[in-house]
């Protein structure tokens, strides 16, 4: 989920789309709630106290994306990356899964390569800069506008 976005442009309009997410995400915890303590059955309560609880979860996981990307945003860093192979990203399709390090650690991860055509990016042993922040090392961007060979 939202894993894929490098640029400042695609950082902002992604950060946006989030905000938006967020709003009505908290309206449906607002109105569970309302619907938890106002009069009505048993059985009624319980659905909307399990539909509650949904969308905490899912609110957790787009404040964790929102703060991931506002952090990548913020930052300047960029690392060289290498490309491994072919693999999925969650929700969103084909990618290419990298490797980079940091400071003596390695992460991998995926990335899709929209709009960037998949014959154009070398695969294996492509090397592209990364975008990374310190705060989430784990979680850097590659950007296959950028080689870095």
């Amino acid at each position: 989920m939202f894993l894929n976005i490098v640029t400042d442009d695609q950082l902002l309009t992604s950060q946006i789309v989030k905000t938006i997410l967020l709003v009505i995400i908290l309206a449906g915890i607002i109105h569970n709630l309302y619907r938890i303590f106002r009069k009505g059955t048993k059985g009624k309560k319980i659905i909307n106290l399990i539909l509650l609880l949904l969308l905490i979860i899912v609110m957790g996981i787009v404040i964790r994306q929102y703060l991931i990307e506002a952090s990548l945003l913020k930052s300047s860093l960029y690392i060289t990356g290498t490309t491994i192979g072919y693999c999925n990203v969650f929700a969103e399709g084909p990618g290419i899964e990298f490797e980079y390090e940091i400071d003596g650690q390695k992460y991998i991860n995926c990335n899709t390569y929209h709009p960037i055509s998949k014959d154009s990016i070398k695969v294996p042993g492509g090397k592209y800069f990364v975008r990374y922040s310190n705060e989430f090392q784990d979680q850097g961007r590659i950007d296959f506008n950028k080689k870095a060979e």
